[in-house]
C-alpha cells in the first residue's frame, strides 16, 4: 500500500495564452495534499550545459479536485518544481499516480 505521508502543493498555470512574452508563466495555488513520493530515476545530460533530470512519481488520493489535474499544472515539493508528464488512475477512483520531471542546471 502507499504511505501518503509527504505534503505537496499543486499549482495551476494561469498564464494568459495571449501573453506577449513567450515562456513567462504564472501559477496559482490549486491544492495542497498528502502524497507518496518515489524518485524513479536520475539522468545526466551533457551538452552546452550540464543538466540533471529526475523522474519522480507522486501518488495522491482521487477526489473531485484532484481529478481535474492535467499537464498544465505543476507540483512543488521540498522547494523544487516538477513538471507533470502523465497522470493515471490506480484502482478506479481511489488513487492518482502523477509522473513528473524535475531538472537541475549546473
Amino acid at each position: 500500500m502507499y504511505n501518503l505521508n509527504k505534503t505537496i502543493l499543486i499549482e495551476e498555470d494561469d498564464t494568459d495564452t495571449t501573453t506577449v512574452i513567450p515562456g513567462a508563466r504564472s501559477y496559482d495555488k490549486y491544492m495542497s495534499t498528502y502524497a507518496n513520493v518515489y524518485v524513479r530515476s536520475g539522468v545526466t545530460n551533457y551538452s552546452n550545459d550540464e543538466t540533471f533530470s529526475f523522474t519522480t512519481e507522486f501518488t495522491i488520493r482521487y477526489n473531485k479536485k484532484s481529478n481535474k489535474i492535467n499537464n498544465k499544472f505543476r507540483i512543488k515539493y521540498n522547494d523544487q518544481y516538477y513538471r507533470i508528464i502523465e497522470i493515471f488512475e490506480i484502482e478506479t477512483r481511489h488513487l492518482l499516480k502523477i509522473i513528473s520531471v524535475r531538472k537541475d542546471y549546473i
